[in-house]
């Protein structure tokens, strides 16, 4: 910590000789918000929306992912499979899993072309670099990047700030999570330039056995403002080192040991248990952004921009009792022996590239405001598996590369936004967006089956609303049309399986109606949605041998709900925020498939088998999620902040079935903020955070798998993740 406060007060005292007040011209026009202007809304939009300031994300948050940060907004379940929301989180909106959900970053896309997931534990620690996050549920506005079904995200980092500074902090909890963060700036200095940076390291053993996270990022940015102009070249890394966590453990097991984690279990020879230490999963993260904007006129400014994600990534895996075959090998004959099995160390590993380029142009008259812009990307990913150790190896090389497969993912979109003041009261919006996607796969998966394919998508989607002003309150309403492809592990399963229609892109219509109140102490939100889904890809519950969700396409389903939101300051030092989601989750006439074995000795595939089960509840979509933030600050240096969090009953499967259900939770947290001047070292911020203070034992998230047998018998296996029970961190912060 005393070098991050030197090096800090070093930069903040160098920067500050050359940082020089903002000119005035500059002051007037906000370049800052026009790179982010085309994916966000703001007031009159007929669409669902929070916004969270750089302050709400650091006031109650330390060493925790985006979802968890996220957690309190409406209909938001967050979850975390180390337990700790260090490691790999993830987070669900009115039910929609992660791969369904659009995430920008300045304006660009940031979902993985291929999971069409954000992996926030491939960006640690991201946040501290962030200015704002505006989160719009359901379809909300036309966006850069796949199409969002449950919401979309518009991340945007730190801009400029006017003046020199420089930070450091450090902070320390439970299972050895240890954060330390700098970062410091030059202003806006006289010519126009500014330069930013911050690094950190997120470390810790996480909440179940095997947790482990060791995180670094970094982060820069070179501005040069004009008084009507910005260039900016900005750069983040990320590189993490992840215990494996995604086997999750079942009931049996946790009932003796809640933190257990199968992950790299092994016997050797003579029947000892053994864990592999290197079980790990690791990524190398690289983004490149360069943004324009320009104030053409004063109705008129324009935004370009590059964008160069570069990822590279393994996971390494203990494999016990494998066969040679399964890896493309023949049995290995060691000293007169032949072994048809053996054990093996095995890496699975990606290298990625994704190139973007974008532009807007936003006209705003006053009564009329149009956004056009259009995004072309292209993604070249590829995937391959290495053999590190073999026990028994006679004649296999060194890293012997089992299988390779890569793809392209080329996309091309155009949109246009209008909303228009019909009268003072009356406006009117729409949006129209044009998607086409080729997306070709070559070579063999890990099974050693060919996946070749090339699948051509192409997609329109109209959106339309109306907004309503009087006194302080504001309705509006609105239709929305979204269409979207399938995952590559979706689209390789069912090549695989020789029926290429079977997996479909899925289609959305929603609707929404909503009320909007805001006085000087008071604010509330009312949001009736409703929406139907065509071929909807939803999680079947089961996982693939590295942890991802698979999906399965459901011909008529909805999801319904009414969000309530609302906050009022009945005096200065005391604050009450606080939602609900009321919903409802249905799949039509489902079927649910499964497969079907001989008997349970041998072991042996027949086909699969069906049940029909009528209308049932969509997977991981609770009917009832809500939280509350009461907020003291009885001295504008002191603060206290309660935290509650209710996530109600939840099925992990489509079925229905009560045995496939986590129990409801409720999760309050607690965080306290100091702040105190120096003459010397600046302000000082010391936190002290207490994670589900009331001990609260749950289970975030699970997985189930069920096998049938010819004589009627089942076996069902199923995986839970537990959450960390209470757990402390504080912070100590320095800002010169």
């Amino acid at each position: 910590m005393k070098k991050e406060i030197i090096l800090a007060t070093a930069f903040s005292a160098v920067f500050s000789v050359c940082a020089e007040e903002l000119p005035d011209s500059l002051k007037h026009v906000n370049l800052n918000e026009i790179i982010v202007s085309s994916t966000r809304v703001t007031d009159r939009a007929p669409i669902a929306y929070s916004n969270v300031s750089a302050q709400q994300i650091k006031s109650t948050n330390t060493a925790k992912n985006i979802p968890h940060i996220l957690q309190t907004l409406p209909s938001i379940v967050a979850y975390s499979e180390d337990g700790s929301g260090v490691g790999n989180t993830s987070f669900r909106i009115r039910g929609t899993d992660a791969t369904r959900i659009n995430v920008t970053l300045n304006g660009m896309p940031l979902n993985n072309p291929e999971s069409q997931e954000v992996y926030w534990v491939n960006i640690p620690d991201i946040s501290n670099s962030l200015q704002s996050i505006q989160v719009q549920r359901g379809i909300g506005s036309s966006t850069n990047g796949s199409g969002a079904f449950g919401a979309s995200i518009s991340l945007k980092t730190q801009g400029a700030k006017p003046e020199a500074y420089g930070e450091a902090s450090t902070a320390i909890g439970s299972y050895n999570t240890f954060t330390s963060t700098i970062a410091a700036g030059t202003g806006i200095l006289k010519n126009g330039l500014s330069f930013d940076a911050r690094y950190s390291r997120v470390t810790g053993d996480g909440y179940i056995r095997n947790g482990k996270v060791n995180h670094r990022s970094a982060y820069a940015s070179m501005s040069y403002y004009t008084d009507n102009q910005l260039i900016r070249l900005s750069y983040i890394n990320g590189i993490q080192h992840t215990g494996i966590t995604w086997e999750g453990i079942s009931p049996e097991q946790m009932k003796v040991d809640r933190k257990y984690n199968p992950a790299g279990a092994y016997y050797d020879d003579a029947g000892n248990l053994h864990y592999y230490d290197n079980e790990t999963d690791n990524y190398y993260s690289d983004i490149v952004q360069l943004t324009y904007s320009n104030v053409l006129s004063d109705k008129l400014s324009l935004n370009v921009g590059l964008s160069y994600n570069h990822g590279y990534g393994y996971y390494e895996n203990y494999k016990s009792g494998k066969k040679f075959k399964t890896y493309g090998l023949d049995p290995q004959v060691i000293n007169d022996s032949t072994y048809a099995s053996s054990d093996f160390i095995t890496r699975k590993l990606m290298k990625n590239n994704f190139y973007v380029g974008n532009f807007t142009l936003n006209y705003n008259s006053g009564k009329l405001n149009i956004i056009s812009g259009g995004n072309i990307s292209s993604f070249d990913g590829d995937h391959y598996g290495k053999l590190k150790w073999v026990k028994f190896n006679n004649n296999i090389g060194n890293n012997h590369e089992w299988y390779r497969n890569d793809a392209k993912k080329e996309e091309f979109s155009v949109f246009g936004k209008v909303s228009y003041l019909l009268v003072d009261n009356l406006s009117v919006y729409g949006d129209l967006q044009y998607r086409y996607i080729d997306y070709r796969m070559s070579g063999l998966d890990d099974d050693l089956e060919d996946i070749t394919h090339r699948n051509h998508y192409s997609f329109f989607n109209p959106k339309a609303g109306l907004s309503y002003t009087f006194d302080k309150s504001e309705i509006y309403g609105s239709f929305s049309l979204s269409n979207r492809e399938p995952l590559r592990t979706d689209i390789k399963e069912s090549v695989k399986g020789g029926n290429n229609q079977r997996i479909k892109p899925e289609r959305m219509f929603d609707y929404e109606l909503g009320y909007r109140y805001s006085s000087g102490i008071a604010s509330f939100n009312a949001n009736l949605y409703y929406m139907r889904y065509k071929d909807q890809m939803i999680q079947t519950g089961k996982l693939n041998d590295v942890g991802y969700k698979l999906m399965e396409n459901v011909p008529k389903s909805y999801r319904m709900g009414i969000e309530l939101s609302g906050a009022i300051q009945p005096v200065k030092w005391i604050r009450v925020d606080a939602n609900v989601t009321l919903s409802q989750n249905k799949i039509k006439n489902y079927t649910a498939y499964y497969d079907l074995y001989d008997d349970q000795d041998s072991y042996s595939f027949v086909s699969q088998t069906s049940e029909y089960l009528g209308t049932t509840d969509i997977s991981f979509s609770p009917n009832v999620v809500g939280s509350g933030i009461l907020t003291f600050t009885p001295y504008k240096s002191l603060s206290l902040v309660l935290i509650g969090k209710y996530v109600g009953k939840q099925y992990y499967d489509n079925t229905s079935n009560d045995n496939n259900r986590l129990d409801d939770y409720f999760v309050t947290n607690i965080a306290v903020g100091y702040t105190f001047k120096t003459q010397k070292m600046g302000e000082i911020d010391l936190q002290f955070f207490i994670n589900n203070a009331l001990n609260k034992r749950y289970v975030g998230n699970a997985w189930v798998s069920t096998d049938k047998f010819e004589d009627g018998s089942e076996i069902v296996y199923t995986g839970l993740y537990p959450q960390a029970t209470r757990n402390i961190m504080a912070k100590l912060g320095i800002r010169f």
